[in-house]
């Protein structure tokens, strides 16, 4: 009995910490969730772009000349055959991307990660006043993205 009664006496003297604390959590995993998503996606798709860029770039070097020396033919073509083989600049540019990605999408969520922030590591009124607005920006999201109230009306007739 006595396990219980101090679990008890804890919740109902830190219960709105813990719920504050809890919340701001949420927000930032929330927030770091899709900052990730974003990064992943946004990794694979400037890698792709730069690959693309650089590989026709060495293509377009290999099929024109402007002599017709051998040794400058297989130069090219072994350029371009280097440039096919190369993984170390697709390996920088996903970094690159995912940084990219991650960090644009942390600059989008910038007020539900400034209060998630705000939440979890700020103590008493501050802390709650937090957790109140994200709270709020919460319900705003939902209204909006759920309901569909406050968006533009779409396709008209």
């Amino acid at each position: 009995m006595h396990i219980g009664s101090s679990i008890k006496s804890f919740i109902q003297n830190h219960g709105t910490k813990i719920i504050t604390k809890g919340v701001g959590l949420t927000a930032l995993g929330a927030v770091c969730y899709d900052a990730h998503y974003v990064g992943k996606i946004t990794s694979d798709t400037y890698a792709s772009e730069k690959d693309a860029a650089s590989v026709g770039y060495y293509l377009n070097n290999s099929l024109y000349s402007t002599n017709m020396s051998k040794i400058q033919e297989n130069l090219k073509d072994a350029s371009y055959e280097m440039e096919l083989d190369c993984g170390w600049k697709r390996f920088i540019n996903s970094g690159i991307g995912y940084i990219k990605g991650f960090t644009s999408m942390l600059i989008s969520h910038v007020v539900p990660f400034g209060l998630g922030l705000g939440a979890l590591l700020t103590k008493g009124k501050a802390s709650k006043i937090c957790a109140g607005g994200l709270g709020l920006y919460a319900g705003y999201e939902i209204l909006k993205n759920f309901f569909g109230w406050g968006a533009p009306g779409g396709l008209s007739k």
